[in-house]
């Protein structure tokens, strides 16, 4: 059973988060199959539509992420992922859970590359749902593997439709020899967006606790960090505390349409976890180690800046609030 806690104001509290936990799409990672995959567990996958993983024997062929569900040597089922391997690859890097609600600003779809007989590709991407929340959650825990420096270590998170090749926004978690760095990127709106290191010196043997909220804006605004005209708005907590205030890249999207349709507002319904060769290359002396990921909730949330230690979340899609899990 994993170490954390919940505060909790009435009995009846209990039974409304409950209820609501599972909702919002919480990984503990109890329960999982250990020294397995994380793929086809509590609603993840490794693997794009169609069934393509990059795993033994998957595209391309011999190769396969470094991930598994293990025990963290204190009795605590945990997910383990290194980039040991990357690809170019998004739509079959290790997908979340989905969030309740699809998440984007009026009219935004998903996207992704698959046929309505998940045979077929398109190219570009297609609408495949139309956003029904103006909010995005995702929360994790993550400590290091090895508990000391893991030279090349970095793995990114993103909201992003669920196995789709495209993203929206950006966090990276890289171990510099003496630490993690949190890195954000952000983007003016013609440029590709730019890393902006926004915590730094993490120790390797605490667990740290991260959340990325969105709120999507309509409109597209200027693409400043944390412009509140038209662009949208994400907020990253570090332990519970506000830490940066960015953007996604809708922007650039729309200006300089890096992939998939232009001028379209992009939703999202998951987070991808994911290692990918394009931000630097395979480490393979991260094999079998990497970073423990644990306590991932996917929600439709709107992020308070307060109390310090907890992380409130009010989940639009039942209208409820809950602390989101912490450890001790």
């Amino acid at each position: 059973m994993s170490n954390f806690k919940f505060t909790i104001l009435t009995a009846i509290a209990v039974g409304l988060i409950a209820a609501t936990t599972a909702q919002a799409g919480n990984t503990d990672f109890e329960g999982f199959t250990v020294d397995t995959s994380v793929h086809n567990q509590g609603g993840w996958t490794v693997a794009d539509s169609f069934g393509n993983a990059v795993l033994g024997g998957g595209w391309p062929s011999g190769t396969a992420y470094d991930q598994e569900v293990v025990d963290d040597g204190t009795g605590n089922t945990v997910w383990r992922f290194s980039n040991a391997v990357t690809t170019t690859q998004l739509s079959n890097q290790p997908n979340a859970t989905q969030a309740p609600l699809i998440a984007g600003e009026t009219g935004a779809n998903l996207y992704n590359d698959y046929g309505p007989n998940h045979v077929t590709p398109f190219n570009p991407p297609q609408a495949n749902g139309v956003a029904a929340s103006k909010y995005f959650h995702v929360g994790w825990d993550f400590k290091s593997a090895t508990g000391a420096a893991q030279t090349g270590l970095a793995i990114n998170v993103s909201p992003a439709g669920s196995q789709s090749t495209l993203r929206n926004s950006y966090l990276r978690m890289e171990d510099t020899g003496s630490g993690f760095d949190l890195q954000f990127l952000d983007t003016t709106g013609t440029t590709f967006p730019t890393p902006t290191v926004i915590a730094s010196g993490l120790n390797y043997s605490d667990w740290h606790s991260v959340d990325m909220y969105v709120e999507f804006v309509d409109g597209i605004g200027p693409g400043a960090p944390g412009s509140e005209s038209g662009n949208d708005i994400v907020k990253v907590f570090l332990d519970g505390s506000l830490i940066h205030t960015g953007t996604t890249w809708e922007s650039y999207f729309y200006n300089v349409a890096d992939s998939g349709p232009s001028g379209v507002p992009r939703a999202v319904n998951t987070a991808v976890f994911y290692a990918r060769g394009s931000m630097g290359a395979a480490v393979p002396s991260t094999n079998g180690f990497g970073l423990f990921i644990d306590n991932v909730v996917v929600s439709n949330a709107v992020a308070i800046p307060e109390p310090a230690s907890f992380a409130l979340i009010g989940l639009a899609s039942v209208g409820l609030t809950l602390f989101r899990p912490r450890r001790k």
